[in-house]
């Protein structure tokens, strides 16, 4: 009974059973179908965000190397800008008294500058306060010079090689801008002497002073450097009458924007003869002499220093003065038993170029113990033209002296033509000229022909 009962148990629970097995497994094969056809889905579309996240990292990569970069430069220029401003620091303490006291430092700051093209002197050193300065410059003057004398009054001719002038000059201000000194050295024949020194106060334009030994302000021709001639040498009437350096005080100015310039100056009246200063005999009269000097510049101040005109004035510049020097010297001699006074007018223009000088000459020489007076006149005309500007010139003088008006056959003369070629301006030039002078004599004149070649370099 049980038996049957179990049976008919089991059986219809068997049949179930194996109806949901059947069943079971359709939807679990179907399942796995779709789970491999999602998990395909799935892997594409990682990998379509993993390329995508992998591009954004190549660009976040480049943004960080950019950054990287720009922080390198920016770290660079901040420590370029903290050393120079840490060197501008220490030098704007050094600079200080308070530091140049601690260091034991007294120098101040100097400016050194070489101009070789900057009018006289090439090197100059200076404080930048400006308040101290030296200048220094040199020039050298080598000359050949042939004479063809006279036969006729047994003279014979003559050559040369020369260094015709070897100076060193020096100059600035000192204290200030006002104070000023000057010295000049002479080498010409290896007998080293001082040419020039003084020092000039220059507070106004209108009122200056000069104390020392220097040139007298009486000529023009001789106040012009050496080496700003139009020829090589001055005329035969400037080197009669000129009172050439002496010792002594000059007060002048340049009122009216320099449309006038004046000089009233006293000196010792011995002149450059150094034999009678060592003797003592330099002012032996126990007189001195004397000078005035005015001058009128109608188109505005006037380079009288330079003859020539290698500036290439592009406006006409004109220049007319008068001189006057009372106890004055002859030949740059001082006369004793004699009262000289010597007088000068001259006029002068330069235009694009063109230059033109003229001076004339008188000297009235009164003996003191009585007797006649002496006078004697001078004069000299010249005239420049650069046929090249700046570079090329040609140059032409006649000079004329009567040294005693009451003799009528002492008469000298000078006819000299030259060519000056410049290499850089007056600092590198040569100079050729050729000159006739005639001295005339009671039967007959005296005639001598000169030719001269120049080389003039200042550093």
């Amino acid at each position: 009974m049980i038996g049957r009962k179990w049976r008919n148990f089991m059986l219809p629970n068997f049949f179930v059973f194996c109806v949901l097995c059947m069943g079971g497994v359709s939807p679990i094969v179907f399942a796995q179908g779709e789970s491999s056809t999602d998990a395909r889905s799935e892997v594409e579309e990682l990998k379509q965000q993993l390329k995508l996240m992998e591009e954004a990292f190549a660009r976040q990569q480049e943004q960080m190397d950019v950054l990287k970069n720009r922080i390198e430069i920016i770290s660079t220029e901040t420590k370029v800008v903290v050393k120079e401003e840490t060197k501008q620091a220490v030098q704007d303490y050094f600079s200080t008294d308070e530091a140049k006291e601690i260091l034991g430092v007294g120098m101040p700051d100097m400016i050194v500058e070489y101009t070789p093209d900057d009018k006289k002197s090439a090197l100059s050193i200076r404080t930048t306060d400006g308040n101290y300065s030296l200048n220094i410059g040199g020039r050298l003057q080598m000359q050949y010079e042939y004479k063809d004398k006279d036969d006729d009054f047994g003279e014979s001719d003559t050559q040369n090689i020369d260094v015709r002038r070897a100076r060193l000059n020096f100059g600035g201000n000192i204290y200030s801008k006002d104070l000023h000194y000057y010295v000049e050295i002479d080498g010409d024949k290896f007998d080293v002497g001082v040419r020039d020194f003084y020092v000039y106060w220059t507070p106004l334009e209108e009122l200056n002073t000069k104390i020392g030994y220097f040139k007298v302000p009486f000529n023009r021709q001789r106040l012009a450097s050496s080496a700003t001639l139009l020829l090589q040498e001055r005329s035969i009437a400037s080197e009669f009458f000129d009172q050439d350096r002496d010792y002594g005080v000059d007060l002048y100015g340049k009122p009216f924007d320099g449309y006038m310039e004046y000089h009233a100056a006293v000196f010792q009246g011995a002149g450059e003869d150094q034999a009678d200063w060592f003797q003592g005999k330099e002012n032996f009269d126990n007189e001195l002499m004397f000078v005035l000097n005015a001058r009128y510049n109608p188109f505005g101040k006037y380079n009288y220093y330079d003859e020539t005109d290698l500036a290439y004035s592009d406006t006409l510049k004109a220049t007319i003065g008068a001189s006057v020097a009372f106890n004055g010297k002859r030949k740059d001699v001082k006369e004793e038993d004699y009262d000289n006074i010597t007088g000068v007018v001259d006029c002068g223009l330069v235009y694009k170029g063109i230059s033109w000088n003229n001076e004339y000459y008188l000297m009235s020489r009164d003996p003191e113990s009585g007797g006649e007076s002496l006078e004697s006149e001078g004069f000299h005309t010249q005239l420049g033209y650069f046929v090249l500007p700046k570079k090329l010139e040609l140059a032409g003088r006649y000079s004329v002296i009567d040294p005693d008006d009451d003799i009528s056959n002492d008469i000298q003369r000078e006819y000299t033509f030259g060519v000056n070629y410049y290499f850089r301006g007056h600092r590198s030039k040569i100079q050729a000229d050729f000159g006739h002078l005639v001295t005339e004599g009671e039967e007959e004149d005296k005639e001598e022909n000169r030719v001269r070649v120049q080389y003039q370099i200042m550093f």
